[in-house]
């Protein structure tokens, strides 16, 4: 009798994911670096976090950075808030994960969420964008 295949995602599938959503929002700074440095702020980015930068042009940014702050949020809970994870592959929608909100919410994200999340952050890395006359 064999073992039955694993038909849902796994915690390593799981853990794959988070993996791709920070290697992205990466990216996705290093291109917000780059729209930041072309617009003469060399100086003023080299300490905190690009997005507060990027939120101090909302006239030139504004029809990005709705779509940037969303999956900022994603990327602070998986980066500072994970609480727990679970999956159990013989289970349809089991693989999530729990995060815990610095003000106690608790926010449930499932692997989907993760993989729209990923497509946001690609299309974001190829929107142009000018912050510079």
């Amino acid at each position: 009798m064999s073992a039955p295949e694993l038909t849902h995602p796994t915690l390593k599938d799981l853990k794959f994911e988070i993996g791709q959503v920070l290697v992205g929002w990466s990216f996705l700074e290093n291109t917000m670096r780059g729209q930041l440095k072309r617009a003469g702020l060399q100086k003023k980015i080299m300490k905190g976090p690009v997005i507060v930068h990027w939120r101090t042009y909302p006239d030139r940014a504004e029809e990005l950075l709705k779509p940037i702050e969303k999956v900022a949020r994603v990327r602070n809970l998986l980066a500072h808030c994970i609480y727990s994870l679970s999956a159990d592959p013989w289970t349809a929608n089991s693989a999530v994960i729990v995060c815990v909100a610095p003000d106690g919410t608790k926010h449930s994200l499932n692997i989907e969420d993760l993989q729209e999340t990923c497509t946001e952050l690609s299309k974001l890395m190829v929107t142009p964008i000018r912050l510079y006359s």
